[in-house]
């Protein structure tokens, strides 16, 4: 599990994050509320295309952590738009194997995870910005490009 900011999350955040894989979920987008966190986690499930999974996809999800009181759908296009770019990278699907010993010793791994937190980084970051923006009364009204 990859976090951004690189912060500790909750032993049993993860956990609950971890079990929406398991959950018969038809939708790709999709919300948790955590009504004694105040929070909601947010979710875009998505597949990628792999050489070594079995099926030949590996399964993905972007969560984000918010504040209960943000609508959802405001960041729909953030997550779609954060997921084309990983679906973009070369060979993305090697980063799922960061910790697996038995592909170990192949340095495409370790880029390609690489690669990915740095995809998140500089999405989040936008994704920063764009709220900061609209806090202090600047809407920009640009869509979320779909591309690099």
């Amino acid at each position: 599990m990859l976090s951004y900011p690189d912060e500790l999350l909750e032993e049993n955040l993860i956990n609950k994050l971890k079990k929406f894989f398991d959950l018969e979920i038809d939708e790709t987008f999709f919300e948790i509320i955590l009504i004694t966190k105040k929070k909601k986690i947010i979710n875009f499930h998505f597949e990628i295309p792999s050489k070594w999974a079995r099926g030949e996809k590996e399964d993905a999800m972007l969560s984000l952590i918010i504040k209960k009181e943000y609508e959802s759908s405001q960041f729909y296009a953030f997550l779609v738009d954060s997921s084309y770019k990983i679906l973009k990278t070369e060979n993305v699907y090697k980063a799922f194997y960061k910790d697996d010993e038995f592909h170990d010793n192949d340095i495409e791994i370790d880029m390609t995870y690489e690669i990915i937190r740095k995809i998140l980084f500089n999405c989040v970051s936008s994704l920063i910005l764009r709220i900061e923006d609209k806090i202090k009364g600047v809407d920009k009204k640009e869509p979320f490009p779909f591309s690099s």
